[in-house]
């Protein structure tokens, strides 16, 4: 083999892991570290010192924001909680169909709901791993493709990523193959930035700034699936015909993404204060 040849693949291997993700991690470690991050910088002091108590003084949430998928072939019983399968056709949640019970766990939504109520009156051990999967789960419940049923949330339909990105605009395009989900998880957050630190810094000189953000109401877990189902609805339809996912196609899907990535972060941060709140165990 000639030396073009190793450095063209070890190119395509470099560039196959920077852009393509793990089918079952929701938004990737990067994705789940904004969130984290955006939700940290938001905890009411109550809240940041409980955190603190279940974590350790400078333990940050997005160091933890991944440990619900390290742990996760480990603890089969978690597997479902990740997700919630609705079908595409559908549009809201319907619990008997989408959240029933299995070895594997039943859904994100009923788990949520389970992790508040241990977070306000678990023991601290209970807390402590509540907490660790609340800050996954809540951002795994905005990532749009783990709202559907179909096709495993995308990860059974292939694509083929051709998108300059806003992080090289100027570069040359590559052709990069990767499936639907895992598109969504991680490769068009890595074509926007070089890293999670920097899409925060991004999502808080903007989207964070509008009032669309100032304007995102708390509501519930079945609330927050309903809501992005209706985007991967149109996630679902904004895929071209030969799979493959241009920069016309990237430029409707950011926004997306910053709205969900962002409304991801609010909604933990309340989600935390309100479990934190002083005497919530006794509401």
């Amino acid at each position: 083999m000639s030396d073009a040849s190793r450095m063209r693949i070890a190119r395509n291997v470099a560039l196959w892991f920077v852009f393509a993700a793990p089918p079952v991690a929701a938004w990737g470690p990067d994705g789940h570290s904004i969130v984290a991050e955006i939700a940290q910088r938001r905890l009411t002091p109550a809240a940041r010192a409980e955190v603190e108590m279940l974590l350790g003084p400078g333990h940050s949430l997005a160091s933890e924001s991944s440990w619900a998928d390290d742990v996760r072939d480990a603890r089969p019983e978690t597997y479902n909680w990740h997700f919630v399968d609705i079908p595409i056709a559908s549009e809201t949640y319907d619990p008997a169909r989408d959240c029933a019970p299995s070895p594997k766990g039943d859904c994100v939504v009923a788990e949520l709901e389970r992790l508040q109520r241990t977070l306000r009156c678990g023991n601290t051990e209970a807390r402590r791993e509540a907490l660790r999967f609340a800050v996954h789960f809540v951002g795994d419940i905005h990532q749009p493709l783990h709202t559907v049923g179909d096709a495993r949330g995308g990860n059974d339909i292939p694509v083929t990523l051709q998108v300059h990105g806003l992080r090289c605009p100027t570069c040359a395009v590559k052709s990069i193959p990767d499936n639907l989900h895992a598109a969504w998880d991680a490769s068009l957050i890595s074509a926007t930035t070089w890293s999670w630190g920097a899409y925060v810094a991004r999502l808080e000189s903007g989207w964070l700034t509008t009032s669309e953000a100032r304007d995102v109401t708390f509501g519930t877990p079945v609330d927050w699936a309903n809501e992005s189902h209706a985007v991967a609805r149109d996630v679902w339809t904004w895929l071209p015909a030969d799979h493959v996912i241009r920069d016309d196609y990237y430029a409707k899907a950011v926004p997306a993404i910053d709205r969900q990535l962002g409304r991801a972060g609010l909604r933990l941060a309340g989600f935390l204060d309100r479990a934190f709140r002083p005497g919530a165990c006794r509401q």
